[in-house]
């Protein structure tokens, strides 16, 4: 028994004294050679260590290397595609022994990763034209022989754990010399925690991007699951100033992949947001305030859903839901959207006092003047647009408000296939009448075409026309009814081959603030008298004109 503790007592400093004394033994400048020699033989890029290279054994494996640099493609912008300030890595030792690894701490500081696609399309990542600099192994017939696990062979690592994970101070950039678009990301910070493949992953960390701060968050459930092809829950948070995402549901990594959950998004103000990302909105009015969606995402495959919406645009508030499937020649939409009370009114610019005309432009002459009227295009009617999808899509309104005109509840569906759009208003109320209408935009074909109808009836028309055009003048029940069709690959063209007719009748109504029989009996009262004048009317059976 002495002796047996007297050699496990020989081992144990035999194990400390290596611990100490082999790293100043193990030749790392050789060791970095040969890394920079299979990185150069993977990718044709070269890789430089020009700091230190440090390397302990007890109580764990760590490496640390400093200034570390990867070359990038030829002809690209910058001379390095990453770098690297300090990458430090700690390995426990017990777990590599049973095909385990067990990582202690895994830093990467101030990295700088620039990625480019150049003028011909070709990405400085796609290392696929880099051929290893030996003779690659063939088997018969020329095709390349099975890979052979290094050292004689080994399975594959069964167990993951990660101890302590950061990323500090990144830098990302992408530049596309294509179209010159450029993008940056500063401040990268991560902190990543995972125990084991059956315990949560998750991530913390956050991002600078146009001045602006984003926290980042995920979370796995079931690390192993996701891994294997199986399912597990997962979480992500994007919290920024002006957009905030949240996800929480289900992800399976299989060959047909799945996204089940719950997704809300809050975005404060749709122009802050817009011009953050560099596209800012020159629409008028004063809407594209805050939006608000809530809903169901089931991506499966290449069908995307999006169900049980809500809503809320500015003071719109909706529901709905949209699907799309791209697994087809072209996308497939199909969805609706109920809104309660559509208010226009934030989205149109702001009208122009009456008898105010427009300030004249230099070279121009003013509103009222001589102008010559503008003339119809002959430039091509571009409907290409028409072909990119085929959609169907529903959309119903309690109540739409358009400058002062109020008008009741409505349903419009559209219909696009193969480049045929059908535009069918089955139904509007309008000042206690009742309207349909059909319109249909055919770009199928070599020219354009286009049919409209339109019927409206039992149309109050005083007060439609009072907050239509500020005029009061016109009492009754209104109607109207008019097709037109044409075609043309211009303006002028589809202009010159319109075709249709129209009717428009009052009935039951009165011209008031004139009394054509008073006229005829007493031309002075009919005319002269203006404290009766307000009173005086005509009234009609039927007032009517076509065309």
């Amino acid at each position: 028994m002495k002796k047996l503790l007297i050699g496990i007592a020989v081992i144990v400093v035999l194990v400390i004294v290596a611990a100490v004394v082999v790293p100043f033994f193990v030749p790392t400048g050789k060791y970095v050679q040969l890394i920079t020699a299979k990185v150069k033989d993977a990718t044709g890029r070269d890789l430089v260590i020009a700091g230190d290279v440090k390397f302990s054994l007890l109580p764990r494996l760590e490496i640390e290397a400093n200034k570390v640099s990867f070359a990038n493609a030829p002809g690209a912008a910058d001379k390095n595609m990453a770098t690297l300030g300090k990458l430090q890595v700690r390995v426990q030792m017990l777990p590599l022994l049973s095909g385990n690894v067990g990582i202690d701490s895994f830093v990467l500081v101030d990295p700088v990763i620039r990625l480019e696609v150049d003028k011909q399309g070709k990405a400085n990542w796609d290392f696929s034209g880099a051929a290893p600099a030996g003779a690659a192994a063939k088997a018969p017939g020329g095709k390349p022989a099975p890979a052979q696990a290094a050292g004689g062979g080994g399975g594959p690592i069964s167990e993951l754990s990660l101890g302590e994970v950061k990323l500090e101070n990144g830098t990302v950039s992408y530049q596309d010399d294509r179209t010159g678009a450029k993008q940056e990301l500063t401040k990268v910070n991560l902190n990543l925690k995972l125990a084991n493949l059956d315990s949560p992953l998750s991530a913390d960390g956050g991002l600078t991007w146009n001045a602006k701060a984003i926290k980042l968050k995920l979370n796995v459930e079931k690390p192993r699951a996701l891994l294997s092809g199986q399912t597990s829950r997962v979480a992500v948070n994007v919290d920024a100033p002006t957009i905030a995402l949240d996800y929480k549901g289900s992800v399976t990594n299989a060959a047909v992949a799945k996204i089940i959950g719950d997704v809300d998004l809050k975005v404060p103000s749709v122009r802050e947001l817009a011009a953050w990302t560099g596209n800012p909105l020159s629409v008028p009015g004063t809407g594209f305030g805050p939006l608000s969606i809530k809903g169901k995402l089931d991506a499966t495959g290449k069908k995307f859903g999006f169900t049980n919406a809500d809503i809320g645009f500015d003071a719109i508030k909706a529901k709905g839901e949209l699907t799309v499937d791209v697994g087809g020649a072209k996308p497939d939409l199909k969805g609706r959207l109920d809104v309660d009370r559509l208010d226009v009114n934030p989205y149109l610019p702001p009208e122009q006092p009456a008898g105010k005309t427009a300030a004249a432009t230099p070279g121009k002459p003013a509103a009222g003047g001589a102008a010559k009227s503008s003339d119809w295009s002959d430039d091509p009617i571009d409907v290409s647009g028409l072909k990119a999808a085929n959609a169907d899509f529903t959309l119903t309104a309690q109540s739409i408000l358009v400058r002062k005109i109020q008008i009741g509840k409505s349903a419009l569906g559209l219909k696009l296939k193969d480049g045929v759009l059908n535009a069918d208003l089955s139904q509007l109320a309008l000042y206690q009448g009742e309207g349909k209408g059909k319109f249909m935009l055919n770009g199928a074909g070599a020219v354009p075409a286009m049919d409209a109808s339109f019927n409206l009836a039992k149309v109050q028309a005083e007060p439609l026309l009072k907050d239509a055009a500020d005029f009061d003048r016109l009492r009754g029940t209104m109607a109207t009814e008019f097709a037109i069709t044409g075609h043309g690959k211009s303006q002028r063209e589809m202009v010159s081959a319109l075709n249709g007719k129209g009717v428009v009748k009052f009935t039951d109504g009165a011209i008031k603030g004139i009394n054509l029989a008073a006229m005829v009996r007493n031309v002075s009262s009919a005319f002269l008298d203006a404290s009766a004048k307000k009173e005086q009317q005509t009234d009609f059976s039927e007032l009517s004109g076509t065309y």
